[in-house]
């Protein structure tokens, strides 16, 4: 499994201070991670070339989380 390092800010409180509605969506970012769905799609997918390129299995994983939330289009 390879890191992806997105996630090494984050701290869990149990204060009640600064909560979010979709909190639960920072799981399923994770469980994308660790059953190495980020990563087979990263292999599956072409890859860009010059500048500006994106590895395209880290591009798709958080416009999947946001349809999850209810976005109805990513832009």
């Amino acid at each position: 499994m390879k890191a992806t390092g997105w996630d090494h800010r984050l701290a869990v409180r149990a204060d009640g201070k600064n909560l979010i509605g979709h909190a639960g969506v920072v799981l399923l970012r994770k469980v994308a991670d660790r059953v190495g769905l980020t990563t087979a799609l990263s292999v599956a997918l072409p890859k860009g070339t010059g500048p500006g390129r994106r590895d395209r299995g880290m591009a798709l994983v958080p416009p999947a989380c946001a349809i999850v939330l209810g976005a109805t289009n990513v832009l």
